[in-house]
């Protein structure tokens, strides 16, 4: 069972790790592609600006969800620190439950709101305007499958690293 956790944590953090990508080079296209078309030959993409928007929506989602799998969001743990092993064990585990509470509730608001605005859609793109929450709730489900993985896999209720484990 771990061992096919591991492959599928790491499979979707590889992905993830391509998208993320993928994104930036889009956005490095689009704005290259962008300031050439506006200044060198006077005609400017009048999408750009809602599809670099769209672009970092997702990639800052992605990101966070990258950033559970691999315990890098910012902690502040002096006070953690100072307690006794068995203490910090229960607040580990209460962080952990908490901020995979937090993520499950964000993920299904963020499902909520994909439905109310599924129906609109961007003047400018064309598009349904759920595409740009679709990846609040599908990476925050995603933040939630690597922090179970993660406990599960290590044996370790800790979500995020800590500055002791890099001394």
């Amino acid at each position: 069972m771990t061992s096919f956790l591991v492959k599928v944590n790491s499979g979707l953090l590889t992905t993830e790790k391509v998208t993320i990508g993928v994104i930036l080079g889009m956005m490095a296209l689009l704005l290259t592609l962008g300031v050439a078309f506006r200044y060198i030959l006077g005609a400017p993409f009048v999408w750009s600006e809602s599809v670099s928007k769209l672009l970092i929506v997702w990639l800052t989602f992605v990101g966070t969800s990258v950033a559970f799998a691999e315990k890098q969001h910012i902690t502040v743990d002096s006070v953690v620190s100072a307690m006794p092993g068995s203490v910090k064990t229960v607040v580990h585990t209460l962080v952990l439950l908490i901020s995979i509470a937090i993520l499950g509730s964000m993920a299904f608001l963020g499902y909520e709101y994909c439905l109310t605005v599924v129906s609109s859609t961007s003047p400018i793109l064309g598009i349904s305007l759920a595409w740009f929450a679709y990846a609040m709730p599908l990476f925050f489900v995603f933040s939630v499958f690597h922090l179970i993985a993660n406990a599960i896999v290590e044996r370790s209720f800790n979500a995020f690293e800590t500055d002791m484990e890099n001394v």
